[in-house]
């Protein structure tokens, strides 16, 4: 994972991802983005960031999630930085974002009839 950094998107949201040659002069291309998500915690005042992918790696078939996804932004629509570098622990959170396997989906378990218990004694 080489060539991470951060932008803002036109609603004020941090988006950290990998940034792709761009086939477009208007475009700036994003190899598997994910939105800073900051929570203060209310008791403390502490903040919390969390790295939230843009789509569920579960969404995308397998073939393309090992590729990862590219998404364009239009360049009219984002702030960039020239001189940005992100701390360690932010570029290991993104980097186990996108490395760690995806949990598969089981099928369903058929349902089995719930057993019957009888509460009273039938009288004939």
């Amino acid at each position: 994972m080489d060539n991470i950094t951060a932008f803002v998107d036109s609603v004020g949201r941090v988006i950290v991802g990998q940034v792709q040659e761009t086939k477009s002069k208007d475009t700036f291309d994003v190899k598997e983005p994910a939105v800073v998500n900051v929570q203060v915690n209310q008791e403390n005042g502490q903040i919390s960031v969390q790295l939230l992918p843009y789509v569920f790696r579960e969404f995308v078939k397998p073939d393309v999630r090992e590729s990862g996804v590219i998404w364009s932004f239009n360049k009219s629509n984002i702030t960039t930085s020239s001189n940005l570098e992100l701390d360690e622990p932010i570029m290991n959170q993104y980097k186990n974002l996108f490395t760690k396997p995806v949990a598969k989906a089981e099928a369903p378990k058929k349902a089995t009839e719930p057993e019957v218990v009888k509460l009273f004694d039938d009288e004939d």
